[in-house]
């Protein structure tokens, strides 16, 4: 492992990164950066009483047994109700995301009897995504589809907490209305009795009015079906594979001429380029019940193989997948990020993947800083970074990225204003040292001491892959 001597350590990167994970020119030498307690190698919390309702306190693991070294079937985002269905030892039996498995204790947090009881009822006006927070700043639980009845257990600057199919978590107050409202939701419109349609392309027909739901089959294109009733965009049909819901955008008056042709058209031209407008998850499948590949960064370019039912089939630096068609658009957005070497995206993906709920941002490509402007460097913005769960977070962050480095080609990293150079000298102060940072003497911050981020310095191209080391990670 290639580590900066002493020398080479004054010409490292100079990180000045904006808390949002925004581009600052910064016009002095760059010098290398990193943190000011050793993170933590253990975590140490209480095991939760059992219960029959739960709530995750970190994103945690859904394992095939109860023990850790049996298969990871999920990650559960941190602050998920769950409810349990058995008890083997310190492990519980849950479900989530359609699979049932075990996770420990120690990360399951018994919800209290006031986060039980029934709030307002209201209904959702549109399509509405759930998130983990009262702000479009946190990352999208699910989507909640319109219509649906939920219940508002507290509100806080014009967002709402609330409870629904999706699970707990917050939205926006103003699409949630009174059961009086006319669009007159959670009820289905009924049509004309032994209405048909056509199929106008092979078209999934899924369990409930939903990109959500699982797909029972695909139903052929011209095939002759029985409408009996819909919701919003969606129609519940009977079909050769069964009883269920399809788009009511992919259902004709006339039967489509059976003539021998390629796959059906897509709603994108195929091989169309296209750029992410935020960072987005990378599904094996076109919906959310899907497992992630991994993320496709903000302002990325991608290849549109193919479109559908608001999903796309995409090709790009990070693999072949499906993304939401919502998070294309056809011109770049924002910064590009086509100079971010391979080890860089690398870390980025792999933490987007398994602390999602615990920064706010991944700050990439810069000038003043030679990482950043080789795109050998990344600042991952730690959330809440003032308070004691947030150091844990980062703590748990940079360890994890420690005990990976080899596999990640990380060369160092800078947080809680000290910095990590090797193996030999362990963690440094930073500040305080008089030979790291020294461009911002007398101008020392909670930025530039690196106590809101962890930057972290890539080789660029040096990454061995392979197996991670999972022990920061709980459960």
């Amino acid at each position: 492992m290639r580590i900066p001597g002493r020398s080479a350590a004054l010409a490292l990167a100079v990180t000045m990164t904006i808390g949002t994970g925004a581009q600052a020119a910064v016009a002095t030498a760059a010098t290398p950066e990193v943190p000011k307690s050793l993170p933590s190698t253990k975590l140490n919390v209480a095991a939760a009483k059992s219960t029959v309702t739960k709530r995750t306190t970190a994103n945690l693991r859904l394992r095939a047994k109860g023990s850790t070294s049996s298969a990871t079937l999920a990650v559960i985002p941190k602050g998920t109700k769950l409810t349990i269905l058995g008890t083997s030892g310190s492990w519980s039996k849950v479900r989530y995301a359609g699979k049932t498995g075990w996770s420990s204790n120690s990360y399951l947090a018994t919800v209290s009897a006031s986060q039980n009881n029934g709030g307002a009822v209201r209904y959702t006006i549109a399509n509405l995504n759930l998130r983990s927070g009262g702000g479009t700043n946190y990352r999208s639980l699910g989507v909640i589809p319109k219509g649906e009845r939920v219940t508002v257990l507290k509100t806080s600057g014009g967002w709402a907490k609330v409870s629904s199919s999706k699970g707990t978590g917050w939205s926006k107050a103003s699409y949630l209305k009174s059961s009086g409202v006319s669009s007159t939701p959670e009820k289905s419109t009924p049509e004309t009795t032994s209405t048909s349609r056509y199929t106008t392309a092979n078209l999934n027909l899924r369990t409930g009015a939903g990109l959500s739901y699982r797909s029972r089959g695909v139903i052929p294109k011209g095939e002759k079906v029985k409408v009996y009733r819909s919701s919003g965009n969606w129609a519940q049909v009977s079909t050769s594979k069964g009883t269920g819901w399809v788009s009511k955008s992919y259902l004709g008056n006339a039967a489509t001429p059976q003539k021998p042709q390629p796959a059906p058209k897509p709603e994108q031209t195929p091989t169309k380029t296209a750029y992410a407008t935020s960072s987005v998850n990378l599904r094996s499948g076109p919906g959310t019940n899907y497992q992630v590949k991994g993320v496709v960064p903000a302002s990325s370019k991608v290849q549109v193989l193919s479109a559908e039912a608001g999903w796309s089939k995409v090709s790009g630096s990070v693999g072949v997948g499906y993304v939401a068609s919502s998070y294309l658009s056809t011109s770049a957005t924002g910064s590009s990020t086509s100079g971010v070497r391979s080890d860089t995206r690398l870390v980025m993906n792999t933490v987007s993947r398994l602390f999602a709920g615990d920064f706010t941002s991944l700050g990439t490509l810069r000038s003043g800083s030679v990482g950043h402007s080789s795109g050998r460097a990344v600042d991952v913005m730690i959330r809440n970074y003032q308070s004691a769960s947030g150091v844990q977070a980062g703590d748990r962050i940079a360890q994890f990225l420690l005990d990976n480095r080899q596999q990640l080609g990380i060369s160092y990293l800078i947080w809680q204003d000290k910095i990590w150079l090797g193996e030999s000298k362990g963690w440094e102060p930073y500040s305080t040292s008089g030979k790291y940072g020294t461009q911002f003497t007398n101008n020392w911050t909670d930025n530039t001491r690196h106590m809101n981020h962890i930057h972290v310095e890539t080789f660029g191209d040096s990454a061995t892959g392979g197996a991670l080391n999972y022990r920061m990670l709980n459960g």
